[in-house]
């Protein structure tokens, strides 16, 4: 089964481009031919078969006119004088070739590093690309190529760009894990979402020629990083994954809004991983946890123009379009049911309230479409809006004793969380069932068709005006959410709930901010203003000091660096081609608008279907009785073969997955094993629970909060104009005093609907409907002095505050006891005890014969002696008689007061 190819050699000869390839054995060996003689036109050759290693140095000295000695040249080297020369060396893979004017340049990776590893599969982050021209003549010299060439190589592709050989970055776990057939040893065929695919217009030149999928590479934008938590009990891997979409994609001011396929700007999908490490590799038989979150601009036609603002300020937000129908939202959404599913939780953090109208108009406006398209779906499918002002209630709870960001955030994430559920590779505990979990019940549970995983349906989708700063810490309020979730799951944690002061969350908010960081820098061009820390009001001075920093340096990227950088995006992803976009060059254009929406591009959806694509419109047969749809999914998926089947296409099991981990090709060398191990070890963060807290020495910097730095930061005033730039800051002037949760926090019916049914996991429905929410702030709501804390602890320890016996229960008990004996209920009636007189009764007079009551007439002041059944009797009298057993004359005078309640 054809694998990609791991290392590659470059050979140059005055006619063509010899390219060599070999499998992770070193025993399979491919070669790619490209000719020199037409700079224009890209010609390739691959012949279908598979060489041994003689076999391709025999062909090599062939090449090389019987010489067998191979020539070495730098990269820079333009031609030769004969012979076969290698350009490039142990390559890790063809990222794509690429034509501005003349002829055709050759991009491969040349150095990359591993930087993460998930199951059996490695991750890494590209650190070096040669770029070599396959034109005899070598470089252009023409002035307009060569400005070509320096826009393009502008793009850093050794700044956050991975790749891996076997596992699809582009795709989350689930839908990895979900499109392999496990039950033929998880065999898997390689399709990459081209919308984290940020090297398509690069390949499509080698794969209309037809060449084969294992020479190439396919490189995601983002953030990778790994962590590890070493528990007492496990190893935990906790991985966080960003994906940046590459449609409609560029810098801050110049990308704004959607385009009229819905395709937003700075649309990141974000995904966090857990994987016990003392499991198995294997995605089938691993313990494997993912949760999925996405941020993206407003999907609405609206933009931002810088020279709006002046030397210092915010650009005037303008709605460029009003659409009646919401056509680009309707895309928009469209695309997150197909890939996401129901339900879908749009979260807006823009101000509601201003002195000067600005960031509420995205609110009105997006507000305003969703509820034009929840006409047309049902209750269930209906998009559910939340608007959160983040800068009010951050400003609010400073100046008061109101919720902080991030209290407010355990609320609503634990209700969007436990409604989309998560995806797992292993079955929930059963502990669930046995002891039910209060925070469970609102969890809504998805199987895959084959029922041997736990889906997540829905998705989370937060924005604010740039989505970077509030957006980043709302993500991280979800993650702590899903992380606490995940972990309870596999068993690490008895409630779902993670301590924000614990050394597992200091872990994650170091990740989110890492996390944050970069995606500003790629969008904005500064790290974030406001971290994490600045809404956790720690480190203030420092925090302050940053956001002055980085404002400064995102106002100068946006004024003087944003143009180049958006310039060199729209060539590297072929948005504008030479000579194929327009007459002009790059440079020479206004502007890209036309780029994006071209006056020939016409959407030709429903107004009221808007969940069907154009495809599927036009694919609907009707009916006398009404409307049928075709196969579309069926249709696709043959029309997209019968394009790919005449090159070989790129597939992979799991047992090729054990044999490349493993190496079992070879003889194990144990010491770079142990020197593996023990950097994990040394990278893993020590604790002994997942909510021990962190150390002092990982709060020192908590010291430079002194009472007097807080009072300065709660009535103190922004005196640096410079700060006024960043569209995170808050309009101090006008907020005053106002806590009115009205003016934060703007519920709509849909999330009321949402939150307010019941999950679907094996529960007793009488639990379920009494059980409250459990969230991270309820603990904190309690008793305040230190009685009435150990009284609330005692409580929860012992579950005193569902001691009520449920219905379920007393039939269940009812059940039991009527098992042994039968009671009388007029027995009963008759005869139970009422006042403690009625218990005294003359031991000289039999008691009137009754019989045996049920358990509630067992109490402290009478008690039934149980029936001993005869064989018992018989079976003590067989063992008692042949010893010496004889009472005392004492002891049977006290036996002889007891009352005789032997049954005739």
């Amino acid at each position: 089964m054809p694998c990609r190819l791991r290392r590659i050699t470059v050979y140059e000869t005055t006619g063509r481009f010899y390219i060599v390839g070999c499998d992770t054995t070193g025993t399979k060996y491919n070669v790619l031919k490209i000719d020199r003689v037409d700079a224009k036109s890209l010609l390739t050759g691959e012949p279908e078969t598979d060489y041994t290693r003689e076999e391709i140095l025999e062909l090599l000295a062939t090449i090389s006119e019987g010489s067998s000695v191979v020539y070495r040249s730098s990269i820079s080297k333009k031609g030769t004088k004969g012979g076969l020369v290698e350009r490039v060396s142990n390559a890790y893979g063809i990222l794509g070739v690429v034509r501005f004017l003349e002829g055709f340049y050759l991009l491969v990776i040349n150095k990359a590093n591993p930087i993460a590893n998930l199951g059996y599969h490695t991750i890494y982050k590209i650190a070096e690309v040669a770029m070599i021209a396959l034109s005899m003549d070598g470089v252009s010299t023409s002035s307009e190529e060569q400005r070509y060439v320096r826009l393009f190589q502008s793009v850093d592709l050794s700044t956050d760009f991975y790749f891996s050989y076997t596992y699809d970055l582009s795709r989350s776990l689930q839908e990895n894990v979900v499109r392999s057939n496990w039950e033929k040893n998880g065999d898997r065929k390689f399709e990459a979402d081209s919308k984290f695919v940020w090297n398509t217009y690069l390949l499509d030149p080698l794969r209309k020629n037809l060449v084969s999928e294992r020479w190439f590479i396919e490189i995601v934008h983002g953030y990778v990083r790994q962590e590890f938590i070493s528990l007492p009990v496990a190893r935990l891997s906790l991985m966080v994954v960003g994906r940046r979409s590459a449609q409609f994609a560029g810098t801050r001011f110049l990308k704004r809004g959607a385009n009229l396929h819905g395709q937003v700007a700075n649309f990141v999908e974000t995904e966090q991983i857990v994987w016990d490490m003392t499991s198995s590799p294997n995605f089938l038989r691993g313990r494997f946890s993912s949760f999925v979150q996405i941020r993206g601009s407003a999907p609405l036609r609206w933009s931002q123009d810088p020279s709006t603002r002046g030397v210092v300020g915010k650009p005037l937000i303008l709605i460029d379009i009003h659409e009646p129908h919401a056509q680009t939202a309707a895309s928009h959404f469209r695309s997150l049911r197909n890939k996401y599913g129901n339900p879908i939780v749009v979260m807006n953090l823009v101000k509601l309230k201003e002195k000067r109208r600005h960031e509420a108009i995205l609110h009105d406006q997006l507000l305003k479409a969703v509820n034009y398209l929840n006409q047309f779906v049902p209750n269930e499918e209906k998009l559910v809006y939340l608007s959160f002002d983040v800068a009010r209630c951050n400003k609010a709870a400073s100046k008061s004793e109101s919720p902080n960001v991030l209290t407010v955030l355990d609320e609503i994430a634990a209700k969007a969380v436990f409604k989309q559920g998560w995806f797992q590779t292993f079955p929930m505990p059963n502990s669930n069932r046995v002891l039910p979990r209060p925070a469970f019940d609102s969890l809504s549970v998805s199987e895959s068709p084959d029922g041997r995983f736990l889906l997540q349906r829905g998705i989370c989708r937060v924005n604010c005006v740039d989505c970077l700063d509030r957006t980043n810490v709302v993500q991280f309020g979800i993650a702590k959410v899903a992380l606490a979730a995940q972990l309870c799951a596999m068993g690490l944690l008895e409630e779902p709930v993670l301590s924000l002061q614990s050394e597992v969350c200091r872990l994650l908010e170091d990740l989110f901010d890492e996390h944050g960081d970069t995606m500003a820098l790629q969008y904005a061009g500064s790290q974030l203003v406001h971290s994490i820390k600045t809404y956790k009001k720690t480190a203030v001075f420092q925090e302050r000091r940053r956001d002055v920093i980085q404002t400064l340096s995102r106002y100068y990227s946006n004024t003087f660096a944003d143009y180049d950088k958006q310039a060199a995006i729209n060539l590297f992803l072929g948005v504008f081609r030479p000579r194929v976009s327009c007459e002009k060059h790059l440079w020479e254009l206004f502007n890209d608008y036309f780029l994006h929406f071209p006056p020939t591009l016409k959407i030709k959806t429903d107004y009221c279907a808007w969940t069907l694509s154009e495809g599927q419109l036009e694919a609907i047969t009707f009916l006398e009785e009404g409307f049928e749809f075709v196969g579309m999914d069926e249709v696709s998926k043959e029309e997209k073969q019968d394009s790919r089947e005449a090159y070989m296409s790129l597939r992979c099991t799991s047992l090729e997955d054990f044999r490349d981990y493993y190496r079992t090709y070879e003889f194990t060398a144990m010491d770079p094993k142990i020197r593996k191990l023990q950097a994990v070890e040394q990278r893993a963060i020590q604790v002994d629970g997942i909510n021990q807290e962190a150390s002092a020495q990982a709060q020192f910097l908590k010291l430079w909060k002194t009472p007097e730095t807080k009072e300065k930061e709660v009535h103190g005033k922004k005196t640096r104009k410079e700060e006024k730039e960043s569209d995170e800051e808050d309009d101090e002037e006008f907020l005053g005093s106002s806590t009115a949760w009205t003016d934060v926090l703007g519920i709509e019916k849909t999330w009321i609907a949402l939150t307010n049914g019941h999950g679907n996991v094996n529960m007793t429905p009488a639990r379920r409907e009494k059980s409250p929410k459990l969230t991270a702030s309820s603990l904190k709501k309690g008793p305040g002095t230190a009685l009435g804390v150990g009284l609330q602890f005692a409580k929860d320890l012992y579950n005193l505050s569902n001691s009520q016996t449920t219905p379920g229960q007393r039939q269940l008990y009812e059940q039991y006891v009527g098992s042994g004996f039968i009671c009388d209920r007029e027995d009963w009636e008759k005869f139970k005890p009422t006042l403690l007189s009625e218990l005294k009764w003359n031991l000289n007079e039999p008691e009137p014969p009754r019989r045996q009551p049920f358990f509630p007439a067992d109490d402290i002041f009478r008690i039934e002696m149980p029936e001993v059944p005869e064989s018992s009797i018989s079976f003590y009298e067989r063992s008692c008689s042949g010893g010496e057993h004889k009472l005392s004359d004492a002891t049977s005078r006290i036996f002889s007061l007891y009352p005789n309640l032997s049954h005739s």
